[in-house]
């Protein structure tokens, strides 16, 4: 059966609208030319490239840079063990005074340094060389570093059964079954986690003769340079830390995407087209999932490829999970309610299609999988998220994917004193965007409580990933001017009111 969706329930069409991200890049990566010969230092190998931007980028340059691949162990506990080689990419300092090297610290886990370096990012890469030669690195088990450890196959979900977390687990068991035991020979998969990347990367200020590192941190990558500063005290200048998830911040809390949900619609109250099409964003919102848990969506689509007829059946947790997604980037708010639009119509094809395509031939990066599966939750955080799942809008969608995963892959858990607070004199800039509901502000008030020189930037209006970087020319400023020891402005930084796009 299909349900009809009136217009004062609008807002819950929009969680369709985001599938989950594939595995491969969108677009072809950076392009690298060799230009003089490789020079081996140590466990060091450097080679002089032509680095150009990627063909997505909307900045198209080539510049000289340096490529990099260290040779470091697998598993430092296991001293006759694998080696693995960890890629980056150099950009010289061009500053009159140039201080320590900073390190990228990207995403994820699973963001590529790299290929960050070469995208919308490219301009703030090499504004970073005021401070310093620029470093992006792509961490082990990542892009062009050696092994790139991607799953055999892939898994699906059943297209006549709505989201659900015991449907989920046993369909994707078999496939990580399947992964361990088909790089479990081939690599120690216990030593990918956060703890031997931090120790990478202490290898790597070493062999580049570094006394100290500047670490610039985003999201997962800031996980990492918490770690490193915990690790290696005094092996840190100054950091940069935006969208922070501290040590126990792996699996989100529900309570803090509810507060996002309120500021959104907030700012459709306060935009009078928006206003005008939803009148009560919560309201509509609370109604439609009261509704379609009662009586899931059924939607008939056709296969792009065999052309074959199925039923996509989307219940309560596929909306919740979906406007959890669309809450990612300032860009996807803005553009609610034109997403909207068809569904509004009665027409529920589009969704359905996109649903149906997320729900197939999904990869899994084995990285990605064992890094926040070792770092995991502390038994005070889960009850935390198991309390506020069972009244927050959106349940525990921000942890649907993740707990299923980690239920089945063999976890070299960190334990909870990995998971502690880190305490630490270094001087760290942190920055947060009040739209940010996976990494928000009081993620960063939390973990500063055991930085008594840490200094946090707000974005007003901000959310996460690029909204951190890139939303306002100040914050490149102020992450420059603090590396180089300055005290920059701290006040907030306002973004626009939002202006949702209403056809």
């Amino acid at each position: 059966m299909v349900i009809k969706l009136r217009p004062d329930v609008i807002a819950a069409v929009i969680v369709v609208m985001t599938v989950l991200p594939s595995l491969a890049c969108g677009a072809e990566g950076p392009i690298k030319k060799a230009i003089g010969p490789t020079r081996v230092e140590g466990n060091l190998e450097i080679t002089p490239i032509k680095f150009a931007t990627r063909p997505d980028s909307p900045v198209k340059k080539t510049i000289k840079a340096e490529e990099g691949r260290l040779t470091v162990p697998e598993n430092r506990s296991n001293p006759t063990g694998r080696k693995v080689k960890i890629h980056f990419v150099r950009f010289a300092a061009n500053g009159q005074t140039p201080g320590y090297p900073t390190v990228h610290l990207a995403g994820g886990p699973g963001g590529s340094g790299t290929y960050s370096s070469a995208g919308d990012r490219f301009p703030l890469f090499q504004r970073m060389r005021e401070v310093g030669d620029v470093i992006a690195l792509d961490q082990r088990g990542v892009y062009l570093s050696e092994p790139y450890m991607v799953c055999p196959g892939s898994w699906d979900y059943p297209h006549d059964k709505p989201s659900d977390p015991d449907i989920l687990a046993a369909a994707i068991a078999p496939f990580i079954n399947q992964c361990v035991a088909e790089w479990g020979d081939k690599a120690d998969l216990s030593a990918y986690n956060t703890r031997e990347s931090a120790a990478d990367l202490d290898d790597l200020r070493q062999a580049l003769g570094a006394e100290k590192l500047n670490l610039w941190g985003i999201s997962y990558g800031t996980h990492l340079g918490l770690a490193y500063i915990r690790q290696f005290p005094d092996r840190v200048n100054r950091a940069v830390l935006a969208g922070i998830e501290g040590p126990d911040h792996t699996y989100k809390l529900p309570g803090n995407v509810d507060r996002v949900l309120m500021r959104v619609a907030e700012a459709v109250a306060a935009d009078p087209a928006a206003h005008a099409v939803l009148p009560d964003f919560i309201g509509s919102l609370k109604e439609f999932l009261a509704r379609v848990e009662k009586e899931p969506v059924e939607v008939e689509v056709q296969d792009p490829e065999t052309k074959e007829e199925h039923t996509v059946v989307l219940g309560r947790l596929d909306f919740q999970k979906g406007l959890f997604g669309v809450l990612g980037e300032r860009k996807d708010i803005e553009e609610l309610l034109l997403r909207a639009m068809p569904v509004l119509q009665g027409d529920y094809s589009g969704v359905a299609q996109a649903v149906y395509g997320s729900r197939r031939n999904n990869r899994e990066l084995v990285m990605s999988l064992a890094m926040d599966c070792a770092s995991g939750a502390t038994a005070a955080r889960r009850e935390t998220i198991r309390r506020q799942a069972e009244t927050a809008l959106l349940g525990n969608a921000p942890n649907y994917s993740l707990t299923a995963k980690c239920a089945a892959w063999p976890a070299n858990d960190l334990g909870d004193t990995f998971r502690s607070p880190v305490r630490s004199d270094v001087p760290v800039l942190f920055i947060s965007g009040t739209l940010d509901g996976k990494t928000p502000p009081s993620n960063a008030i939390e973990v500063m409580e055991g930085f008594p020189n840490g200094r946090h930037l707000i974005i007003e209006g901000g959310s996460h990933d690029d909204d951190l970087f890139l939303s306002s020319p100040r914050i490149a400023e102020t992450m420059i001017e603090f590396l180089k020891g300055g005290e920059p402005d701290l006040n907030p930084i306002v973004l626009p009111p939002i202006r949702f796009q209403v056809p």
